[in-house]
């Protein structure tokens, strides 16, 4: 019965978690792109906000699991997290946000002891664990964006060494006739 007390618990302030949470995000973006990122709901318009708040209400979830799920995690912060990569944010500012549930929970202060205390101790513990696995996705990102940065770069010297016929443009061969 204490189990169950405990999740009516969260469930009673998960909204009002989610809500700070999500300006917590929100605050790391200048006023107007925060307030536009917040309020408006279309996902065609607002793309960004909409996987924000899409990702902070499944990432909650996540972690408010009895297990952590590495998968589910992967999914709730894929989108968020490919947001914040191609930003020009450092690491730490880019994926900081995700630890800060702790801190709002910790705000709250209602829940001293008991299931309560197992329970927010739970999801702070998967908070650590989403981190990690947010890091793991930012730097695929990151290398995806490099890779592709250098492939332009490459293309523009080619194109550039085409023009001025320095080479000549060969055409490209299927690698199946070089078998």
């Amino acid at each position: 019965m204490p189990e169950e007390k405990s999740q009516d618990i969260v469930s009673a302030r998960k909204e009002k978690w989610m809500d700070q949470w999500l300006d917590a995000l929100m605050s790391t973006y200048p006023n107007e792109s925060a307030r536009f990122f917040k309020d408006t709901t279309d996902p065609f318009a607002n793309p960004v906000g909409s996987a924000f708040r899409n990702g902070i209400r499944n990432l909650f979830e996540v972690l408010a699991a009895d297990t952590y799920d590495p998968d589910a995690a992967r999914k709730a912060l894929d989108p968020m997290v490919r947001v914040r990569a191609v930003q020009e944010l450092a690491p730490s500012a880019a994926l900081g946000f995700i630890t800060q549930i702790k801190a709002i929970m910790a705000r709250d202060g209602k829940a001293g002891a008991g299931a309560d205390k197992i329970r927010m101790d739970k999801i702070a513990e998967h908070a650590d664990k989403a981190l990690l696995t947010a890091f793991d996705l930012y730097m695929g990102c990151k290398k995806h964006v490099y890779t592709l940065r250098a492939q332009q770069a490459r293309n523009s010297v080619r194109q550039l060494l085409v023009k001025n016929e320095l080479i000549s443009e060969l055409p490209d061969i299927d690698p199946a006739v070089m078998e």
